[in-house]
């Protein structure tokens, strides 16, 4: 989980939105940490045995539980926030009065034979906490992913409650083994573990996934319409916004915010046909972009021969998407119509 994290921790405390979510993950993997044995064996190396280490790592879990409920309580609303927290103080207290006031241990037990230290209730009060808010939170993700418009939300959503739900059947196993002690719950504990932490950390990785994807779509759509945009730019210089680059040099270090390198090949080409149709002279309109790349071969090179523009009966720049989206469509198929172009002779 810590990478997914650390890499969305910038882009998560910017957004309300994705702040708690952010938060829940970030908190189940200290969480999570703090019960690896190695870091358990770090942690007495400093500190020596004592039963302060385990009450610190089970209030960071009480912490990650409220976190969780924190989030949903945020996507539902944000009702009742200001009675969670009371009753998250409430636990965090019972928990630290349990641990002191028992007979003196050194570590927290409750899995194998012999008695629960500190004590039952210590481990009730633990496990009573996590699997209410496991059970809210993993009913509320799992309620709300069916709504909405917005795709990577409603996939959060569905990988957080996943995961929730298998951290909510991790302390259900926990607590068979604090009461009935079957042999075969310690073995699954870690992989129920394991799997939360994945989907949790699938969960927060996908705005993330999002934006990576519609980065690859947008250099792939730049690749696309690079040698058309540089041939018309070649015949009618004036349309481009700024000086005219190698296609690597524009791709790493584009001329103003990278997300708008498309709509600015897209408005240069534009540009540019709007200059070329006085160059050819079409008997019709021409929709096909195919026959729209034949005429943009022929009326650039008809410009590059000197000929004189003439205003033409057919405007050919007519022809193109109704938004953005299907301009750009559109162009990128008269773009790799135009690539397919045999050298020759004009078309005719």
């Amino acid at each position: 989980m810590w990478p997914v994290v650390v890499l969305r921790a910038r882009a998560a405390l910017r957004c309300t939105r994705q702040r708690g979510i952010w938060l829940a993950v970030a908190t189940a993997a200290a969480a999570t940490t703090l019960n690896l044995p190695p870091v358990i064996r770090l942690v007495e190396h400093i500190t020596g045995p004592t039963h302060l280490t385990a009450l610190a790592m089970n209030l960071c879990g009480v912490l990650s539980a409220a976190a969780v409920l924190d989030f949903t309580t945020t996507a539902t609303g944000g009702r009742h926030r200001l009675q969670l927290r009371a009753a998250v103080g409430l636990v965090l207290v019972t928990l630290v009065a349990l641990d002191v006031t028992a007979p003196h241990h050194v570590r927290h037990t409750s899995l194998g034979a012999g008695p629960a230290t500190p004590s039952m209730a210590y481990w009730l009060v633990i496990i009573g906490t996590h699997l209410g808010a496991n059970l809210v939170c993993a009913r509320v993700c799992l309620r709300y992913s069916g709504c909405g418009s917005n795709r990577a939300l409603r996939t959060s959503l569905q990988l957080f409650g996943l995961g929730t739900a298998c951290a909510g059947v991790f302390w259900c196993a926990y607590l068979a083994d604090l009461l009935l002690s079957p042999a075969w719950v310690p073995p699954l504990l870690p992989y129920l573990m394991g799997l939360h932490g994945l989907l949790r950390a699938a969960a927060l990785a996908v705005p993330a996934a999002v934006l990576l994807r519609g980065a690859g779509t947008e250099l792939l759509t730049f690749h696309r319409l690079w040698p058309l945009w540089r041939d018309l730019v070649d015949a009618v210089p004036a349309v481009a916004l700024a000086e005219r680059r190698p296609w690597l040099m524009e791709l790493l270090r584009p001329h103003g915010p990278r997300h708008l390198a498309v709509y600015r090949t897209i408005v240069e080409i534009r540009d540019a046909i709007l200059v070329l149709r006085d160059y050819v002279h079409p008997e019709r309109p021409v929709t096909d972009p195919a026959a729209l790349a034949r005429l943009l071969r022929d009326a650039r090179r008809n410009k590059l021969d000197g000929q004189c523009p003439r205003t033409p009966e057919v405007n050919v720049a007519e022809a193109g998407g109704d938004d953005i989206a299907a301009e750009t469509a559109y162009l990128v198929q008269v773009a790799r119509a135009y690539r397919a172009l045999p050298a020759g002779s004009l078309s005719r």
